[in-house]
């Protein structure tokens, strides 16, 4: 199964929940990336490979937290959750870096659970797209 980055992100988009965000306090499925830049962050990296990017997340002069996304293995940035910020939000630094091996400390049963509804929900698709072919 060879999905296009846009399957990938649909079937990302179509999982995230309260259960795979990390933070949940200010998840709602208005704004559903809220929170699950990590995981998917991995999960595009599970995919297409490349590297993650670590960008810093400030407010006004504060660092309020940090912000994951990718760098494509021909070095196009892809940040699958970019949409998920407040207006005063604002992300500096970027700072990128190969992929740990190990699974994250923190974490590491949402990035399970939403990796096996992307693959559930990508073999799905190719399925359909077969049957229908």
């Amino acid at each position: 199964m060879n999905p296009s980055l846009s399957e990938v992100l649909q079937a990302l988009q179509d999982s995230w929940s309260i259960d795979s965000t990390d933070d949940p306090e200010n998840w709602n499925p208005s704004n559903p990336s809220r929170g699950q830049c990590g995981m998917s962050s991995l999960i595009i990296n599970d995919y297409f490979g490349g590297k993650l990017v670590l960008w810093k997340v400030f407010v006004g002069e504060e660092q309020d937290g940090v912000h994951y996304s990718n760098e494509l293995p021909d070095g196009t940035p892809f940040d699958s959750t970019g949409d998920q910020f407040w207006d005063t939000e604002e992300l500096k630094e970027p700072l990128s870096f190969e992929r740990p091996s190990e699974l994250p400390k923190n974490g590491a049963d949402r990035y399970l659970r939403l990796s096996d509804l992307v693959r559930s929900k990508l073999e799905r698709e190719q399925e359909e797209k077969s049957i229908s072919t």
